[in-house]
């Protein structure tokens, strides 16, 4: 249900609930954000057992939950002590103990707004090339004058696409993210195919310079992956790590 309701650059926030298995000081407080990609992957790829607790597994030792949503990045409230309904207009209803609840435009901006820190992620154990040769990189952005005009010091994305529900992917950066999408799938037969690309990932940049340069370090990282220009073939949860592992190192 999350992914239907995801949108880019969607962020999910966290509450503590008023009973177990929530720590008795974060009943009722509001917690952080994260960013998540529209992606269901196996738990077990990015999850360190070692740090679960006993509600976390059945009693075969399975996951309770064994597909989850990657999360990309994510926030601490800098107060820890900021309980929900000092903040949101009113208490959350029961459906959001059991899955996401859509906040309005009122209590999304109050949210946002708050105080918080990014938090480090742990790194992800995935199969990542540790070294590869140097990949095609494209021109690099930058202004250019004639007929027309151009600025690489504007607002741009690096994106990560997927070619319907298979492990097809497309990394690349664009100034307008849904200008590119639109005319990436005009190329598609999608009429008789039945699939198309749809964006899952996302990064926001200043510049198209930030946007390039994040966009050749998850290339790098997926290399042995490549196959044609910036099409990557392997499954969802390298494509995450990589795209998680650039994010660090901005």
């Amino acid at each position: 249900m999350l992914i239907s309701m995801w949108g880019p650059g969607d962020l999910l926030v966290f509450v503590g609930t008023q009973g177990e298995p929530t720590l008795a000081g974060q009943r009722g407080r509001l917690l952080g954000l994260a960013e998540f990609a529209p992606i269901a992957v196996a738990t077990e790829d990015f999850v360190d057992r070692s740090g679960l607790r006993a509600h976390d597994l059945n009693l075969d030792g399975t996951f309770v939950y064994p597909k989850a949503l990657p999360i990309l990045r994510a926030w601490r409230f800098d107060d820890p002590r900021m309980k929900l309904i000092d903040v949101l207009k009113e208490q959350l209803t029961y459906e959001a103990t059991i899955r996401a609840v859509l906040l309005d435009a009122d209590d999304s901006t109050t949210v946002l707004a708050l105080p918080r820190t990014e938090i480090i992620l742990p790194q992800t154990e995935m199969p990542l090339s540790a070294t590869f040769a140097k990949p095609t990189t494209g021109p690099r952005p930058s202004d250019w004058s004639g007929e027309m005009s151009r600025t690489a010091a504007v607002t741009a994305y690096t994106y990560a696409l997927r070619f319907g529900s298979r492990d097809l992917w497309k990394i690349g950066h664009a100034q307008d993210l849904a200008a590119r999408l639109q005319d990436i799938n005009k190329h598609i037969p999608h009429e008789i195919l039945g699939e198309k690309w749809g964006l899952v990932m996302q990064q926001e940049w200043q510049s198209s310079v930030g946007a390039y340069e994040m966009e050749q370090r998850v290339l790098a990282r997926l290399q042995m992956h490549r196959t044609e220009g910036e099409r990557v073939l392997c499954q969802g949860a390298v494509v995450i790590a990589a795209w998680r592992s650039s994010l660090r190192e901005n």
